[in-house]
């Protein structure tokens, strides 16, 4: 002996006890050198250096396939004995091989070798091999047999593991021919609650103790992943995807996921909402499929469905809001309360029925209206803080004859001057601002004020005001609408105000409008010391004004 052969077996008392004595002397080729001994092999090589192949399974595999000319080539660890189960391994150039009682010695090469590595070899969740590796899977893959599972490759998705459960629903699905291909992941355990899951070229298994093996694909699984997975709200899935005719659905431990091509997938979550949508008959029921998810609102939670809205409030439970009333609840919730009966439809429109208001829908028209009664004696006045009180526009009102009122005010608001809903303008337009469905006796605009204070120009006030003026003529073309102008003083604090009511009055003059000029009208009533501020009126000062107004209203009204 000499060499490297020669220099292991000296400085290794293991080696000489596995190997007892040597039978030969080395035989050398250009790649290396073997020497036999009583107990098995020392191989070298240049790329390896010397390695103890020990008589067993392992050995006679390796010489089977040619030895360290064949197919492993020379090996590059010692022979590891006394393994679980009295097995034995050792690993080559090209592979392994590694052997038990109970399974045979098996080679395993390539990637999926180095799966196996990667699950602990041996003493792994998958155990020794049982089969050498397999080919003529689809696409040119492979797979190996192990005590506990299988490793699967392609060249398109790599080697991974697959077992138990998982691997059970996989071969419900048609294994790689089916649905899902190949796997791209090795199997990831210890999700919540035990879970585990395992990715496939196109979808997802997921595993837990609770729920079963459930196949998640397409915009669902997507959808499922972007919440959080089995760590959000939905939980692990508890069904497989079922398809109607235009929609799909899955079933999860916190609710239910809706796709569509036209909606996309949007979930109802376990709660007051999911349980009214189940019982509408979900999907397939009165409001379609889900085009959002829950939205925290004002104190509540409200979801858009194709149909309408279903809204919950704290003490009002779940309701139905059609699209339009919606729409207007949302931009001022409190200006409405909770929905506390569902929409309803009759002869006028489309109702629903707010703690503080009702709404009605017409689909005719495409208005939203307030659902106040209103006819010939009625007064409908649109305005801003100067009708507080009992004011002098609403005592003229009455004493013209129209003892029914509906008064819209909002302080700030003007023609240009924003408040809470923006101009009255934009209000009126986009519906913030809901005025009653009908034909009032008048429809009175007391605006600008406020656009005074803000000193808006002439033409944006004058843009503005047509625009409303238009717009409540087109919601009431058989009532008459008269334009009042800017209550004022005669002092030079209200200049101002004086010249947005004549710039009013001109207008509403040029389009034949009926109008009424208050500039100057507090001084003419002997009110300039009734006021709370430099703009607005104490009740005195209200009750000065009032009969003014009221011999002008009933004069260009032609009482």
């Amino acid at each position: 002996m000499s060499g490297a052969i020669g220099q292991l077996y000296n400085t290794s008392a293991w080696a000489r006890s596995v190997l007892l004595k040597p039978t030969a002397k080395e035989e050398c080729a250009a790649s290396g050198c073997v020497q036999r001994f009583t107990g098995g092999d020392i191989a070298w090589s240049a790329r390896t250096g010397a390695r103890v192949v020990v008589n067993g399974p392992v050995r006679t595999a390796w010489w089977d396939n040619g030895g360290p000319a064949g197919y492993h080539g020379y090996p590059t660890t010692d022979t590891a004995l006394g393994l679980r189960n009295g097995g034995s391994k050792q690993v080559f150039e090209r592979g392994a091989i590694t052997s038990s009682p109970g399974t045979g010695a098996q080679r395993t090469t390539g990637a999926i070798h180095l799966a196996w590595v990667r699950s602990g070899t041996d003493s792994g969740y998958l155990g020794y091999p049982v089969t050498g590796e397999r080919t003529g899977l689809p696409d040119g893959g492979a797979y190996q047999v192990f005590e506990r599972g299988f490793i699967v490759w392609s060249a398109a998705s790599g080697a991974h593991p697959s077992m138990g459960a998982i691997r059970g629903r996989w071969r419900e699905s048609g294994l790689e021919g089916g649905e899902l291909g190949y796997p791209t992941s090795d199997e990831a355990a210890g999700l919540k609650n035990g879970g585990s899951a395992q990715q496939y070229q196109r979808g997802t298994i997921v595993w837990s103790p609770a729920t079963g093996a459930r196949v998640l694909t397409g915009a669902i699984r997507a959808y499922w992943s972007s919440t959080g997975g089995q760590n959000g709200a939905l939980g692990y899935p508890v069904g497989e995807e079922n398809r109607q005719a235009n929609f799909v659905y899955q079933q999860f431990q916190g609710g239910t996921v809706y796709w569509s091509a036209a909606t996309g997938a949007h979930s109802t979550t376990h709660g007051d909402i999911h349980n009214r949508y189940v019982a509408l008959g979900g999907g397939a029921g009165q409001l379609g499929l889900p085009l959002t998810d829950k939205i925290p609102k004002a104190g509540g939670l409200v979801q858009q469905f194709a149909n309408g809205w279903i809204v919950w409030g704290p003490g009002s439970g779940t309701r139905i809001v059609g699209h339009p009333s919606y729409k207007v609840w949302s931009v001022n919730p409190g200006d409405f309360g909770w929905p506390v009966r569902d929409t309803w439809t009759d002869s006028r429109g489309d109702h629903v029925a707010f703690q503080k208001l009702e709404t009605i829908w017409n689909q005719t028209t495409q208005e939203l209206y307030s659902a106040e009664a209103v006819d010939a004696s009625t007064a409908v006045i649109l305005g801003d803080s100067q009708l507080d009180l009992d004011s002098w526009g609403e005592q003229g009102a009455r004493a013209a004859g129209y003892p029914r009122q509906v008064v819209r005010s909002i302080g700030g608001m003007g023609y240009v001057s924003g408040s809470s809903v923006g101009s009255a303008t934009d209000a009126v337009l986009l519906d913030r601002i809901l005025l009653p469905q009908g034909n009032p006796g008048v429809v009175i605009v007391n605006l600008g004020g406020n656009d005074a204070r803000i000193m808006a120009t002439d033409a944006a006030i004058l843009s503005q005001a047509n625009k409303l003026w238009d717009e409540l003529r087109r919601k009431y073309p058989r009532s008459t609408i008269v334009i009042n102008g800017v209550l004022s003083r005669y002092d030079s604090t209200h200049f101002q105000r004086r010249w947005v009511d004549g710039m009013l009055m001109r207008e509403a003059a040029l389009r034949g409008w009926p109008h009424v000029s208050m500039a100057g009208t507090a001084t003419i009533a002997g009110a300039d010391g009734n006021y709370l501020d430099n703009i607005h009126m104490n009740q005195t000062g209200h009750n000065k004004v009032a009969p003014l107004y009221a011999s002008a209203l009933k004069y260009v009204l032609g009482r």
